[in-house]
């Protein structure tokens, strides 16, 4: 009797394991107040713990990459998920600001780099070629339901517990469901189990051989989308982190960030969807610069009229252009160069574009203080991301070689 496909079920352990991860490492802002409170720590110093984990995150994405195309990505994606649900349950023991520092800022990150978007890309690319766009997205949709999730949990955990049963709650998440789901119910590659990718035995493909890192640093196919991809890190981690204290300085609540962060992750799963479904019909650098295209009007749009109510439309395009462009950036690197070296080559594009979100965080954060708002730090996220849009223009079509082969009458 045949075995059932496997594809599917990897890409639901992805989707949760991405619910979790993302779900985890956007939580720090939460713990901002009561930290504060119980121990008198500066908002500026607990916001250095995030940049740290920014960087930290950003660093270990190719060394993590490496161990991944040499041990394959479901040892590294548990182990990872296991690293930051131990982090979150010794941040419950914390009474001196270098623990945060060395369990949110360093161990959570290097845990995050493990089981986040690029490792669990390049595990869903392994068992889905023709279907990979669409997969990815479907898959990447947990960065998006986690946000909805898990960020509501924990203010409502912190607000009835504190911040210490908050903590743990949210580490046993990971060690009770996500680590022993990827343990025991993926493999890493569909061959591992008599298997083809997509579940079709009938095609096999084609596509360049697999290339090495030195390969793709050569490459102005990877430059140039990782480049593109840079411009994405500056502007979503701007927005991510400073959108709370905008709405702040325009009047708003202190719970109005929240809100449009919220809404911008439901804009972002709904967009996340469609541009799996429409990936094979228009490609996918066709949709990435679309997506490019609406985040830089979405900036414009504050740039040039800032207020309460253009928050929410700007959350909703925002969103709409925001989670999206990661499964679209990864299926155009593995078409491009192959799955086997795809953690190393994924890693330092990667890495690049978490260098280019602390410098937007940082810069963002500068330019209100020295200038009294966030007018330059739009003008300036809108150029940049038109320096992405050009620069993806240039960006070569590659495309996927099917070749059908005779299957054998048993």
């Amino acid at each position: 009797m045949q075995q059932t496909f496997l594809g599917n079920r990897v890409v639901l352990v992805v989707f949760i394991t991405l619910m979790g991860a993302f779900g985890l490492n956007l939580t720090a802002g939460q713990f901002f107040e009561p930290l504060h409170t119980a121990f008198g720590w500066e908002l500026t110093t607990l916001s250095l713990a995030v940049s740290l984990n920014m960087i930290t995150w950003g660093v270990f994405q190719p060394i993590m990459g490496r161990l991944i195309d040499r041990f394959g990505p479901k040892s590294v994606i548990a182990s990872s998920a296991a690293l930051m649900g131990i982090a979150f349950l010794l941040s419950a023991t914390i009474t001196q600001v270098w623990q945060f520092f060395v369990y949110y800022g360093i161990l959570t990150a290097i845990g995050f780099a493990g089981c986040g978007s690029m490792a669990n890309s390049v595990l869903v690319s392994r068992w889905y070629i023709k279907k990979r766009a669409k997969m990815l997205s479907r898959s990447s949709m947990g960065m998006n339901i986690g946000q909805l999730v898990l960020l509501p949990l924990t203010g409502l955990l912190i607000a009835n517990t504190g911040f210490r049963t908050a903590f743990i709650v949210l580490g046993l998440i990971i060690l009770v469901v996500v680590v022993p789901l990827v343990l025991f119910y993926v493999k890493n590659n569909p061959q591992d189990v008599g298997q083809f990718p997509d579940g079709d035995g009938t095609s096999s493909v084609s596509p360049t051989k697999s290339a090495l890192l030195s390969e793709a640093l050569r490459s102005s196919h990877f430059w140039i989308a990782s480049l593109g991809f840079a411009s994405c890190g500056f502007t979503l981690y701007f927005v991510t982190m400073h959108l709370p204290k905008f709405a702040v300085d325009l009047g708003g609540s202190t719970s109005l960030g929240g809100q449009l962060l919220g809404i911008a992750a439901l804009a972002s799963a709904i967009s996340m969807w469609l541009t799996g479904q429409l990936s094979n019909r228009f490609g996918k650098k066709n949709l990435l610069i679309a997506l490019y295209v609406i985040r830089f009007l979405a900036f414009l749009w504050l740039a040039i009229a800032p207020g309460i109510p253009q928050l929410y439309l700007f959350a909703v395009i925002y969103g709409m252009a925001s989670m999206p462009i990661i499964p679209l950036v990864t299926g155009i690197i593995g078409d491009r160069f192959g799955k086997n070296a795809m953690g190393s080559i994924l890693g330092f594009s990667w890495l690049l574009h978490q260098v280019f979100a602390a410098f937007g965080v940082f810069l963002g954060g500068y330019l209100r203080s020295t200038s009294g708002n966030y007018n330059i730090a739009f003008w300036l996220g809108a150029a940049i991301l038109a320096l992405g849009i050009v620069v993806t223009i240039f960006m070569k079509r590659e495309e996927v070689v099917l070749q059908i082969k005779a299957v054998e009458a048993k």
